[in-house]
């Protein structure tokens, strides 16, 4: 799995920013190899984050275009500013026990007596 992190930040109301974050889902949820996304807003200082998961580095790398379209857009919709865009490897996960992580699709498990095919 794979991240882009995006860093924003808004003079104005980040309400705006957090809307724009709302319109830009329905497309992103479209793209090939995407898996689920983050954002996070501070309302005291009008930074926000976006993270966007990727099933792999291809995938993420073939999003880059529109990825730019969508930023462009928040921005546009909310006046806020892009203040940096980086790209990571999703090294580790933690969730608490029991807990299944975002973006994982659950393995098939076998009912006890069955095999699996």
């Amino acid at each position: 799995m794979f991240a882009r992190v995006s860093a924003y930040h808004a003079d104005e109301d980040n309400q705006k920013l957090l809307g724009a974050f709302q319109e830009t889902i329905g497309p992103l949820q479209t793209v090939e190899g995407f898996s689920h996304a983050y954002f996070l807003v501070d309302k005291d200082t009008g930074r926000a984050v976006s993270i966007t998961i990727w099933e792999d580095e291809s995938a993420m790398d073939a999003s880059e275009a529109g990825g730019e379209e969508r930023r462009k857009r928040r921005a546009e919709i909310s006046g806020a500013s892009v203040d940096a865009v980086d790209h990571f490897e999703v090294s580790l996960i933690a969730v608490a026990p029991g807990v299944q992580p975002a973006g994982r699709r659950p393995e098939p498990a076998a009912e006890p007596g069955e095999e699996q095919e």
